[in-house]
């Protein structure tokens, strides 16, 4: 065995090692480690055939990278491998940037799917929607990143350039898209009072400030004579789980809001804010298939808690916790060591969150397909029937007025 071929195969047998020991979907048991121990050895005879078999002296590093690389995709979208190089920037500089292009996305059977667009974002500007596959990146094939890779990439200094190939709905090939990365801004959380004293508040993500912004406009709603709120969770992702902890705070009060949990990370819960709740009388959320991470938090702990009502389609389902990890020969993983849970112990990873009341029913999406869709332009308008349905359900909630 060469001193270079001995290297590739401590490489890959420490991701599997600590695949076996810090991953959960193993399972536990010493069957199961004893199969996966027995898989170690295969891997290493796989490895062995293709160095003295394959037709042509093979790469050994590119086949190292891509068998990394399709293990940590077998977990989940987010688990990374980062060579020495790329794990060395990595921890100097975990948060990319400090410009981007707006794109919040995950991946799901080999496709980079964007799963939400932040408003005035160059992305946006292009109008690149939710729902668009990325195909490549400076001709770099996405089936090849992890969608935290992605996510990188996306970032880089004011004013520079790259080149997205998109695969819209309504077009089968890719289209090239040139962007120009910018330093992004959170939009602001918008309120404002509709008929009936209906308070109706839209958050677009869920940056550092955010619910403190939340309830702001709830407290000028209340102000205003507001008896009942809708939170516009629709095309909400990314963001701090922190402050969706708060957020949720504002509506319920000493209840379980959420919690972490893996194999080898201990439970942690994450509690209503004592003395946090500024409004206690109806209450629904919207959400879509764009609504994905902090938001699902606050939407699933409003479902459970039975708090109020939430409107609209499943979300995307979005919830890990990830720890850097070195390996090898100065190589690293980001790996995916836990999962968030709402209260009633369903990972939102995966799943999302479910709706009381499904807007529009599976069945009017299957018969009117696009036009089954709220537009973002008709947020908050008239023309928004998941909103108009979400007053509905208020109303018949809300006490009737008392007679003059």
């Amino acid at each position: 065995m060469t001193k270079h071929f001995r290297r590739v195969l401590i490489a890959v047998s420490c991701v599997l090692v600590i695949y076996i020991v810090v991953g959960g979907v193993l399972g536990e048991g010493s069957s199961t480690n004893d199969q996966t121990y027995r898989d170690l050895g295969v891997y290493s005879e796989v490895l062995s055939r293709i160095k003295s078999d394959y037709v042509t002296q093979p790469n050994l590093h590119k086949v190292t990278g891509g068998a990394i690389r399709g293990l940590l995709a077998a977990l989940d979208p987010y688990s990374t491998y980062f060579t020495p190089q790329q794990f060395k920037e990595y921890l100097a500089h975990p948060d990319p940037g400090p410009a981007s292009i707006g794109l919040f996305v995950s991946k799901r059977f080999g496709f980079a799917t964007v799963v939400a667009v932040l408003p005035g974002s160059p992305a946006d500007k292009a109008g690149i929607q939710p729902a668009d596959l990325i195909d490549r990146i400076n001709d770099k094939p996405v089936k090849e990143l992890s969608a935290v890779q992605i996510a990188r990439k996306f970032a880089g200094p004011p004013g520079t350039t790259l080149d997205l190939w998109v695969v819209n709905q309504s077009r089968g090939k890719p289209q090239k898209v040139t962007l120009t990365r910018m330093v992004l801004t959170s939009p602001p959380v918008t309120s404002k009072l509709m008929s009936d004293q209906t308070g109706y508040v839209r958050v677009a993500t869920f940056d550092k400030g955010v619910s403190a912004q939340i309830e702001s406009g709830i407290k000028r709603l209340i102000a205003q004579g507001a008896d009942k709120i809708v939170l516009d969770l629709r095309d909400c992702a990314g963001g701090e789980s922190e402050e969706a902890v708060k957020t949720a705070s504002l509506f319920i009060q000493n209840k379980l809001i959420t919690y972490t949990y893996g194999q080898r990370s201990p439970r942690q819960n994450y509690m209503a804010e004592p003395m946090g709740v500024v409004f206690t009388q109806p209450l629904a959320v919207l959400i879509n298939r764009s609504t994905a991470g902090p938001a699902e938090i606050v939407a699933d702990a409003v479902r459970c808690d039975k708090r109020g009502d939430v409107v609209g389609v499943t979300s995307f389902g979005v919830g890990v916790v990830q720890k850097a990890i070195a390996v090898g020969d100065g190589s690293g993983l980001l790996l995916s060591v836990a999962k968030y849970y709402g209260p009633d112990g369903t990972a939102i990873e995966g799943n999302g969150v479910k709706p009381d009341i499904e807007v529009p029913s599976p069945s009017q999406e299957m018969a009117l397909g696009s036009a089954a869709l709220v537009r973002r332009s008709q947020y908050g308008t008239k023309a928004d029937f998941q909103l108009q349905k979400a007053i509905e359900v208020l109303k018949q909630e809300s006490p009737p007025a008392k007679a003059a």
